[in-house]
């Protein structure tokens, strides 16, 4: 099947931009090792940040992997380059949900907003 004529199928990237995908972990399985986990990527991350330094770290139990979502782009290919030798890291894939919020977001600046409502009252 040819997905060309399906809404949306081309909009989105397979990759997240911004978000880094950290495997070959140690396995955590304790509260207080998922937390010395978070706090060490937020620390080594930071400077991807922005100004700000924020990163958005998720980790889990019983898990060899991590999400670090960055500032930017650009901060996100600068990580994949210079924490390379420390930590086994590539750009994440993005799931459905993000896929579909995004391209929502996107409807929405492009011309949503303005006027008529879309959805239909069936009474």
């Amino acid at each position: 099947g040819d997905l060309d004529g399906v809404a949306g199928v081309n909009i989105y990237s397979a990759v997240h931009p911004r978000k880094l995908f950290l495997s070959n972990l140690p396995k955590l399985r304790t509260d207080p090792e998922l937390d010395l986990r978070r706090a060490e990527l937020e620390r080594a991350f930071r400077k991807y940040g922005g100004p700000s330094g924020a990163v958005l770290v998720s980790v889990q139990k019983h898990s060899s992997i991590a999400f670090v979502e960055v500032a930017s782009e650009q901060l996100a290919d600068l990580a994949l380059v210079q924490m390379a030798g420390k930590y086994r890291i590539t750009k994440a894939r993005r799931t459905k949900h993000e896929a579909l919020m995004e391209e929502r977001a996107k409807k929405e600046k492009e011309g949503g907003g303005g006027g008529g409502k879309e959805s239909v009252d069936w009474d």
